[in-house]
């Protein structure tokens, strides 16, 4: 095998074995033969698709590699089964191999970040593609910018074959060209800074954006637009800015709600404007994001006690509400969110404004079924309070707790007696058992035959617990009754601490019917001391 050297890289592939093997399964000796094919690619670069940026945009764009090389080729005899061992072996004239591309900004004012990039091998009529990544200068001047294009690549210049064996010629290639862009006049949006008031969890804040045109070309009509996140929501949107010169800032204040938010920090917020350029054709930019900081929301502690809160009666839950969080809450109101065994009286109470670390006491009046069972319940409350747009704001839930006690009872005692066919009064003493005092209490008795009463109440007043008070009553017997023991049921009926009326549960009184005396006859016998 031969070796030749061109454009000063020596390369060199034996396949004498390979082709050696070949020839001698041949019955016969081949004839001699040459075949001759070269070609030198062509690669040309062009810009795929639009060329035109902005000043102050990263814009990526896609450079093609097009290979326009034609190859030439040259044979004399018989070379078909040479050919077919130079295909086996994927030699391929006129392809671009090992193409590395490197673009470069030249006097163009911007700066190319993608470094040299490999198109790997181009074949004849094809092509390959790079990116080409920009940063475009903010102050840019508009106009058309030729980029040298740096292209590396191998090819196989030469190859020559016989019978015998065949040569393999490459080269080297390094060669500039160039692509174009154009840097067109702009609208171009910035965001010069960011604030925000009154942004906590489940209320509405403000957040202004004050935004500068950096490009080059005057926006009109201009309408600032903030983006919706997960945590913060506009309220209001499409804030006009009117007529946006170059290099002129424009402040928007957008009312704006949150959500969701876990703790308090910096959220990322986007604007976008909508605009019409110089030749009247609506235009939006691209999107340029701020930070803003949410607070902590306000923050409660609630504490309960209970008064007069019994078994089927009346009471009352007073709950104190303190301000833990670092800012006044105004027209805060206690919220009572009812459940079983309890029936409000009134679900919200007033509690004004809350300055920091400040509290205040209400409360809630509440009615307890008579199925209850004495116990601690559960009492489930809200804060409502009003944002900086008078909106109203619930807090989390917050649950205290009740202790409900037994229902307030009495117990009865005395041994009255009345003779059968008399009318005659009974003494009765009530005691108050329960753990609260009884106000106003009127004792009530309830006869059956064989007594009949005209004078069934009694007035007993206030009766503190463990306090026993004796009431009369009159009461008529049938002059057939039996003589023996009877029951008088009786009832008080008191106002509790609240002025709501309350009826005990029934107690019995042991009344005895005595032996008749002399009926009427007797009766006014006695009367005249006869």
């Amino acid at each position: 095998m031969n070796e030749q050297i061109s454009n000063g890289v020596r390369l060199f592939l034996s396949v004498v074995v390979a082709l050696s093997l070949v020839l001698s399964a041949a019955a016969t000796p081949v004839a001699a033969a040459s075949y001759d094919e070269y070609q030198e690619p062509e690669l040309v670069p062009t810009i795929q698709g639009s060329n035109v940026v902005a000043p102050g945009e990263t814009a990526t764009l896609t450079v093609q590699l097009q290979n326009r090389g034609t190859a030439v080729t040259h044979s004399d005899g018989n070379v078909d089964r040479l050919a077919s061992v130079v295909d086996a072996h994927g030699v391929t004239p006129g392809t671009a191999t090992a193409t590395t591309v490197t673009v470069d900004a030249g006097g163009a004012p911007l700066e190319v970040d993608s470094g040299p990039q490999s198109a790997g091998s181009i074949s004849p009529r094809s092509e390959g593609d790079v990116s080409l990544e920009l940063d475009v200068d903010e102050g840019a001047s508009p106009g058309t910018y030729e980029l040298p294009v740096v292209v590396e690549y191998q090819y196989i210049h030469r190859i020559s074959a016989d019978a015998d064996d065949f040569f393999i010629v490459r080269n080297d290639v390094r060669v500039t060209k160039h692509v174009t862009v154009r840097i067109d006049e702009s609208f171009r949006l910035d965001v010069v800074g960011v604030t925000s008031e009154n942004l906590r969890h489940k209320e509405d804040g403000t957040v202004s954006v004050t935004v500068r045109n950096a490009g080059s070309e005057t926006g009109t009509d201009t309408e600032l637009q903030l983006l919706e996140t997960g945590q913060l929501r506009p309220r209001t949107n499409g804030v006009s800015l009117g007529r946006l010169e170059s290099g002129e800032t424009a402040t928007a204040e957008f009312r704006v709600g949150v959500r969701d938010i876990e703790a308090a920090g910096n959220y990322s917020v986007g604007v976008r404007a909508n605009y019409e350029d110089e030749d009247g054709t609506v235009k939006q930019s691209e999107i340029r994001r701020g930070t803003v900081g949410v607070e902590d929301a306000p923050s409660f502690t609630l504490d309960a006690s209970t008064e007069s809160l019994y078994v089927d009666s009346t009471g009352a839950v007073a709950l104190t509400v303190t301000n833990t969080g670092d800012r006044p809450v105004r027209n805060a109101r206690a919220v009572l969110h009812p459940t079983e065994p309890f029936s409000p009286l009134s679900t919200s109470a007033s509690l004004g404004t809350l300055d920091p670390g400040e509290s205040a006491t209400t409360r809630f009046k509440l009615e307890v079924a008579d199925r209850a069972v004495p116990q601690t319940y559960p009492l489930v409350y809200t804060v409502e309070y009003d944002d900086a747009y008078d909106e109203r704001v619930t807090s989390e839930e917050r649950t205290v707790s009740a202790d409900v006690g037994p229902e307030m009872t009495i117990e009865t005692s005395g041994s009255p007696a009345v003779a059968a066919g008399s009318t005659e009064t009974i003494d009765v003493t009530v005691r108050n058992t329960g753990d609260d005092v009884m106000r106003d209490a009127v004792a009530r008795i309830n006869v059956n035959t064989p007594f009949e009463t005209d004078d069934d109440t009694a007035y007993v007043g206030d009766l503190a617990p463990g306090e026993s008070r004796t009431v009369t009553f009159t009461v008529s017997v049938d002059d057939e009754a039996t003589p023996k023991a009877y029951t008088v049921d009786t009832t008080v009926k008191y106002d509790n601490a609240f002025d709501r009326t309350v009826v005990t549960g029934t107690e019995s009184t042991s009344v005895t019917v005595t032996e008749g005396g002399g009926g009427l006859l007797e009766t006014i016998l006695d009367i005249f001391g006869l």
